[in-house]
């Protein structure tokens, strides 16, 4: 009698401690057949699919409350694992809610056996970490925000110093390893007289007089060539896959065009200059220090003889 008494008080234990997680589990909890549908769910799970009670989803499967593309997804890996017997453990499932928003989960996902130890169908167990993906997201944004921000001059808005060594050192590498003659040009470039500039209308029309330099070295440039402001009134520019003459074409329309935009300084419309430098990638001699002493000395060239021009 005994005996008896302790197999039903176990019996009673295992519903109450079923119960007790199908009703109070706040990770989804379900169970599946062979044909993936549900045999018991717990209300965690149920209210995920906008069902009240657990009862409501019986006999149904993710086809009726999911993306057909979500569905299969969950359907296929459910085959794999009663092929194989094998669990697949946090794996994240993302359910689209609309065209900018999803909802995130981590999954396992195991083989349900009878009790000869065949197997039957799938259970799983997943947790709702929407939250915490959206802090991931904002992280990783925040930290490629900062990156850019580490190389962007905050004034004109393009690459820095910093930034410019490291793209010249990039290319370096890249370039002298070609064997097929391509290569690439390196402009340096001032603004003419920016000291009388900024002693004639003030620093804050000397910062204009900087970004309209910079947002035309970029328009006058292609999509795949860089820009890069240097030091105060110095800028740079790399154009890949060039050859000499036409990278002294897109100097001297650069040259042109600035000096064709005045700018409005305390009313006026003042004419502004540049002075520019040309120096090519030599594969043969990929020696930076040198691609820049020769590009400096011919925007020294172009100053001494008038400015307003390139030399190359």
């Amino acid at each position: 009698m005994s005996k008896m008494k302790s197999w039903e008080e176990m019996q009673i234990n295992d519903m109450l401690v079923i119960e007790t997680i199908r009703k109070s589990s706040s990770d989804t909890i379900y169970f599946k057949d062979k044909d993936s549908r549900f045999i018991w769910n717990n209300y965690e799970h149920a209210r995920q699919l906008g069902a009240d009670s657990p009862d409501e989803v019986t006999g149904k499967t993710d086809f009726d409350f999911f993306p057909p593309d979500f569905a299969q997804k969950a359907r296929d890996t459910e085959l794999e694992i009663m092929r194989t017997g094998k669990p697949v453990l946090n794996i994240l499932e993302e359910l689209p809610i609309d065209e900018d928003n999803s909802k995130y989960y981590s999954a396992s996902k195991y083989p349900l056996y009878d009790k000869n130890n065949q197997i039957v169908g799938t259970w799983g167990i997943s947790r709702d970490i929407t939250e915490t993906k959206k802090l991931e997201k904002e992280l990783e944004r925040s930290y490629h925000k900062m990156e850019r921000l580490a190389r962007v001059d905050d004034l004109s808005g393009l690459y820095n110093r910093r930034y410019f060594y490291e793209t010249l050192e990039k290319y370096a590498s890249l370039y002298e390893k070609r064997s097929d003659g391509s290569t690439f040009a390196l402009l340096v470039a001032d603004v003419d007289d920016m000291t009388n500039v900024n002693d004639l209308h003030g620093q804050q029309n000397g910062d204009i007089v900087l970004r309209s330099v910079a947002d035309l070295c970029v328009s006058n440039v292609r999509t795949e060539d860089t820009c890069f402001r240097t030091g105060g009134d110095e800028f740079a520019i790399v154009l890949l896959d060039t050859d000499k003459i036409s990278a002294v074409g897109i100097a001297k329309k650069l040259v042109e065009q600035v000096a064709n935009e005045p700018i409005i300084l305390d009313g006026k419309r003042e004419k502004v200059t540049i002075s520019v430098g040309l120096a090519m990638f030599d594969n043969n001699e990929p020696d930076l220090s040198d691609l820049l002493s020769r590009a400096e000395r011919k925007l020294n060239k172009s100053k001494r003889e008038g400015k307003n021009k390139i030399s190359f």
